[in-house]
């Protein structure tokens, strides 16, 4: 927590001092990787990054992602199923990832990425999936609270969209992190610079409008008087930070009962960072609820 909190600060000290355009400030990048153990584990590239031949396909990887992701969110969406909010983000932001990859000298190494990218979309399809299923003992506690808020209707567009994107980056990003390797096997050099690189991208995502057409015409990402996204971006960069130096205690975890209870922290944080977001997004009823966009969204189907 002591970390995760110095990180927290220096992100609103950095943003506080102005903003480009986009909201975007690319503090993390001057914050140095810290892995000690040079020999962790790597998992390699999957078979679902292959064309028929055995060799990476850069496309191919991420387009199967994307194709997937517009399969599960389309029910969502035409149902006004508020866990399509967090989807459509998903889908949005694995689009304009697919752009930067395919973008020469965007990332260092694009295809490592691609793999990552895969295998953080199949922690979220799991949780999903488990949810959808009933089996709930299996949901990652933090992706049941964002489930259960969506489905009841209990918290705001912002609220739905953000629970979503604290449960995947605050829980699942520090474990596909240590699965994948926090540096090149080859090289030994550190994976940080194209983690830090992802949050430039991230910038380009247009969320608002998409959000605002399809299912909330109030939508607004940011606070009113500062860039768009702004503020959700560098708190965004913040929890991807607080991410890279979860995976980095899991990699110098020296026993399986250190690693465990790192693990434990993450779910305790990542749940802990859902409350929060839970209870500052809440509709305050009888007062308020979600019918107005509901009404919109339904409306929207129908033409």
């Amino acid at each position: 927590m002591t970390r995760t909190m110095v990180l927290v600060g220096l992100g609103i000290l950095v943003w506080s001092g102005g903003a480009r355009a986009d909201g975007y400030i690319p503090f993390t990048d001057y914050l140095p990787p810290t892995t000690l153990n040079a020999e962790e584990y790597q998992s390699g590239y999957n078979d679902y990054c292959r064309d028929d031949r055995g060799r990476m396909d850069t496309y191919r990887c991420v387009d199967k992602v994307i194709r997937e992701m517009e399969r599960r969110y389309d029910p969502l969406w035409n149902a006004c199923d508020h866990r399509g909010l967090f989807a459509l983000a998903y889908l949005l932001t694995t689009k304009e990832y697919q752009r930067a990859s395919l973008e020469p000298g965007f990332f260092h190494d694009p295809e490592f990425l691609n793999h990552e990218d895969v295998i953080f979309a199949k922690l979220y399809f799991d949780a999903y999936d488990d949810w959808q299923a009933g089996r709930l003992q299996k949901v990652p506690p933090a992706w049941r609270l964002a489930f259960s808020a969506s489905t009841m209707k209990r918290v705001t567009t912002s609220g739905d969209i953000l629970l979503g994107i604290s449960a995947h980056i605050n829980r699942d990003l520090p474990i596909v992190l240590a699965t994948i390797g926090l540096t090149d096997p080859v090289t030994g050099q550190s994976r940080k610079p194209d983690h830090d690189k992802v949050n430039a991208f991230l910038a380009r995502v247009q969320l608002d409008p998409a959000v605002q057409a399809a299912w909330d015409p109030s939508y607004v990402s940011g606070i009113p008087g500062t860039p768009t996204s702004s503020v959700t971006l560098a708190l965004i960069q913040t929890w991807r930070e607080a991410a890279w130096r979860w995976a980095e205690q899991l990699v110098n975890a020296r026993t399986p009962a250190e690693e465990a209870e790192i693990l434990a922290g993450i779910e305790w944080y990542a749940y802990q960072e859902g409350l929060a977001l839970e209870a500052s997004n809440s509709y305050l009823a009888p007062v308020q609820n979600s019918a107005s966009r509901d009404s919109y969204c339904a409306q929207h189907q129908d033409q």
